[in-house]
C-alpha cells in the first residue's frame, strides 16, 4: 500500500510540473440540462438512432461522464449504478450480474454487447465479466435495456440488453494515459494513442494492464482470487470519398484469475479445498461497412471473428466464433420507419473435462440462421407510434424460435409520453445443460451406503427445450421543469419451460477402480415462475454545477423478492475539482442466503491544469468487508468478501 501510494505521488507530480496545455476543463456531457441528456440517442432498442424520451422501453444510458465520475475501474462496477439491474461481486475476477431477477455467476437471461459483439457464452450460458474491460475512458455510453429485446437481438435477449459502445476513432485523438494504486495491492495503468489514417479516416491503439490481490472468503480464511489482467487493441474508423463509412476492431487479451474451490474425489477425504489459477486469453477482430441510400435509408453489414481458450484442473475450452449480420432500415412513406435483417453465428468448441465436469461429446458447435424485421408506424400525426417486429431464428439445439414483440408510445405533450409493450423472448440451452456431467459433491461412505461413497452427479439433456418469457411492460416519462424529470417503468414476466433437475434411479458403477454410488439429477424443462415489479429513476438538477440522481427498483418471484435504492451526486465545487458520491441499499436476497447491505462512495478530483486529473476514489466505505454473493456449488468456488479500498489514479491527455 506505502509503494503503491508513492509511486503515485511522484507520477502526479511530475506530470503535473511539466503540463501547461490540454483539453477543457470539464468532459462533454457536464453541462447538459436534464432536456438534453433525456434528447441523448440510444440505438439497442430499435437499431437505430432514437431518443431516450422516444423509446418505448425500459432504456438507461451511462454516459463516459457517468463512468468516470462514479470511480468505476471496470465495467461491472460501473452497472452497480443501473435502475433494475442486480450487481454483485463474488471474487476479485467474478461477478453476477442480471435483469430483474435470476441472478448468478453466468446470468442466462442477459444479452452483453461490445459494439455489436456478442459476448455471451454459449458454453454456460452467460458472460466472463472478467473477459469484458477496455480504457474506460474509450466508452461513449453503455445503453442497459430492462426487458426483452429478443425481436431484434434474438436468443437469450430475455431479461435485457447491455450494449457497450465506444467512441469513434475521431474523438480520441492524441495521447492519453492513466497510472493508479490503492489497498489490496490493487495497480494499473493504462495508454491509448490516437492519429489521422489519410484524409478520410483516424485509428486508436491501446494497451492495458492492472492487478489485483487475494480477499478473505466468508469462514475468515485469506482467499486466493488474486488476479492480473492485460489487454491490448485497436479501433480504426473511415469515410471515404463516396460517403460510406467502414469500422475495424481487434484486440487481444490475456488474464491470470486465483480460484479457491470444494474438489470433490472418491477417495478420502472426499472434498478438500484447492487453491489454483484460471488461465484465459483471447482474440477477435470486427469489420463493418455502412452506406446511406437516401435520407433515413441506410444500409450496413457487420462481421467479426473471436477466439477464446481458458483452462484450471476443473475444465478447459478451446472456442471460436464467426458472426455476421446485415440489416437495412428505411423510411416507408410519411408513417413508417422500417428495419430488416438476416445473420448467423457459428461457433466450435474444445473441451478437456475432469472427474468434476465430463462433457460427451468433448467437441461440440453451435450455429444459427435469423431474420428480423420490425416496423415503427407514426400514427395520429405523430402522437401515438406502434412498433410490431418479430426475429425468426434457427439453431441446432432447439430448432425454429419465434420471437415477436409489440409496442406503443404515446406522446401526451413535449414532456409526458407512457408507453406499453408485449413481448415473447426464448433462451436457449447451453452447452453444458445440453452435454454435462457434472460431480460437484461426494458424500463420504456411511453404514447406509454399504461402505461406499456416494456422487451427486448433475446430468445434461439433449431433449431440453428453450426457456420461455412472455413479459408485459408499460412505463411513463415525466418531465416536470427543465431541472427535475421522472422515469416509471413496470413489468409482468411470466417464465415457462425454466431449466431445472430432478432426482432420477441411483445405482452403484465404478471409476477408476473405485465403486460409489450415484444419484443422478436429470436437467428437464418442468419449472416456471412469475416475476413482477417496477423501476423508478428520478433525476434533479437544482443547479448548473450539481445534479442529482435517485432511483427504487422491486422485484418480487415466488419464492423471492428484492428492493434495491441508488442515489448520486454530481457536484462541480469549482471549475477544476469534483466532489461526485454514490449511494446504494440493497434488500436480503433470500435465495442465496446474503444479507441486506447499504453502501457508500465517494470521489474527489482536481485538475491542476487543463488536461491533468488527479482522482481518489473510496469504495465500500461503510464497511470493512462483507459478502455480496454465495459461493458457486456447481463449480465449487468459494466467494469472498468485498473490502473497504481506497484507490488514487491521475490521468493525462497529450
Amino acid at each position: 500500500m506505502v509503494r503503491h501510494s508513492r509511486a503515485v505521488v511522484v507520477v502526479v507530480g511530475s506530470i503535473a510540473a511539466s503540463t501547461s496545455v490540454g483539453h477543457a476543463a470539464l468532459p462533454d456531457y457536464a453541462d447538459l440540462s436534464l432536456e438534453q441528456l433525456m434528447k441523448i440517442e440510444v440505438t439497442s432498442a430499435a437499431k437505430r438512432p432514437e431518443s431516450i424520451l422516444n423509446t418505448p422501453a425500459a432504456v438507461f444510458v451511462l454516459t463516459n461522464e457517468d463512468i468516470r465520475r462514479m470511480g468505476a475501474r471496470s465495467v461491472p462496477e460501473a452497472l452497480r449504478m443501473v435502475p433494475g439491474l442486480n450487481v454483485a461481486q463474488i471474487t476479485a475476477s467474478t461477478w453476477a450480474i442480471s435483469a430483474r431477477g435470476f441472478n448468478g455467476r453466468f446470468a442466462n437471461k442477459l444479452l452483453v454487447l461490445v459494439d455489436g459483439r456478442t459476448v455471451y457464452t454459449p458454453l454456460f450460458s452467460g458472460v466472463y465479466w472478467d473477459r469484458q474491460d477496455t480504457i474506460l475512458e474509450d466508452i461513449e455510453r453503455i445503453e442497459v435495456i430492462r426487458g426483452p429485446g429478443a425481436a431484434l437481438w434474438g436468443a437469450n435477449a430475455v431479461n435485457g440488453v447491455i450494449n457497450i459502445i465506444t467512441k469513434n476513432a475521431r474523438d480520441t485523438q492524441g495521447g492519453y494515459a492513466q497510472v493508479g494504486a490503492g489497498s489490496d495491492d490493487q495497480a494499473r495503468g493504462e495508454v491509448r494513442y490516437g492519429g489521422a489514417l489519410g484524409e478520410y479516416g483516424h485509428y486508436r491503439v491501446f494497451g492495458k494492464a492492472f492487478t489485483e490481490g487475494n480477499r478473505p472468503e466468508s469462514n475468515g480464511t485469506d482467499g486466493a482470487d488474486d488476479w492480473r489482467s492485460g489487454r491490448a487493441g485497436f479501433r480504426a474508423d473511415l469515410t471515404d470519398p463516396s460517403g460510406d463509412t467502414w469500422h475495424f476492431q481487434g484486440g487481444s487479451f490475456t488474464t491470470v484469475a486465483g480460484d479457491a474451490y470444494s474438489s470433490p474425489s472418491l477417495t478420502a477425504p472426499y472434498a478438500q479445498r484447492l487453491a489454483t489459477d484460471s488461465d484465459a486469453s483471447g482474440n477477435y477482430f470486427l469489420g463493418s461497412w455502412g452506406r446511406d441510400l437516401a435520407v433515413s435509408n441506410r444500409v450496413e453489414v457487420r462481421a467479426f471473428y473471436q477466439q477464446e481458450a481458458f483452462s484450471d484442473p476443473r475444465i478447459s475450452e478451446d472456442r471460436s466464433t464467426l458472426d455476421v449480420e446485415a440489416s437495412h432500415r428505411f423510411l416507408i412513406g410519411d408513417r413508417h420507419n422500417f428495419v430488416w435483417g438476416v445473420g448467423g453465428r457459428y461457433s466450435h468448441d474444445d473441451i478437456q473435462d475432469s472427474f468434476q465436469f465430463g462433457f460427451e461429446p468433448d467437441s461440440g458447435e453451435q450455429y444459427l440462421v435469423n431474420a428480423f424485421a420490425q416496423d415503427t408506424i407514426a400514427l395520429w400525426n405523430g402522437a401515438v407510434e406502434l412498433t410490431l417486429g418479430t426475429k425468426l431464428e434457427y439453431n441446432n439445439y432447439t430448432g425454429v424460435e419465434i420471437q415477436p414483440n409489440a409496442r406503443a408510445l404515446w406522446h401526451l405533450d413535449e414532456r409526458n409520453s407512457v408507453w406499453t409493450a408485449a413481448s415473447r423472448a426464448v433462451r436457449t440451452p447451453s452447452r453444458a445443460e445440453n452435454d454435462v456431467a457434472a460431480s460437484p459433491l461426494v458424500f463420504s461412505p456411511s453404514a447406509a451406503t454399504g461402505g461406499l461413497p456416494t456422487v451427486v452427479q448433475y446430468n445434461g439433456s439433449r431433449s431440453l427445450a428453450s426457456e420461455e418469457l412472455l413479459a408485459l411492460e408499460a412505463g411513463y416519462r415525466w418531465q416536470t421543469s427543465d431541472y427535475l424529470s421522472f422515469d416509471l417503468a413496470t413489468f409482468y414476466n411470466f417464465y415457462d419451460r425454466l431449466v431445472s433437475a430432478s432426482t432420477g434411479t441411483s445405482y452403484v458403477t465404478t471409476t477408476n477402480g473405485v465403486p460409489h454410488i450415484v444419484v443422478p439429477l436429470n436437467t428437464n424443462n418442468d419449472g416456471e415462475a412469475d416475476v413482477y415489479g417496477f423501476e423508478l429513476l428520478a433525476n434533479w438538477q437544482p443547479r448548473n454545477d450539481l445534479r442529482l440522481q435517485g432511483w427504487y427498483a422491486f422485484a418480487k418471484s415466488d419464492d423471492d423478492s428484492q428492493n434495491q435504492v441508488g442515489i448520486r451526486s454530481l457536484y462541480n465545487v469549482t471549475p477544476t475539482v469534483t466532489l461526485d458520491a454514490t449511494a446504494r441499499y440493497v434488500s436480503e436476497i433470500e435465495s442465496v442466503d446474503i444479507d441486506a447491505y447499504a453502501e457508500f462512495g465517494v470521489r474527489l478530483a482536481w485538475r491542476p491544469v487543463p488536461n491533468v486529473e488527479l482522482a481518489i476514489v473510496g469504495q465500500n466505505v461503510l464497511h470493512d468487508e462483507r459478502l455480496e454473493f454465495s459461493s458457486d456449488p456447481l463449480a465449487g468456488t468459494q466467494a469472498t468478501k468485498v473490502e473497504r479500498s481506497i484507490f488514487g489514479s491521475v490521468s493525462l491527455k497529450f
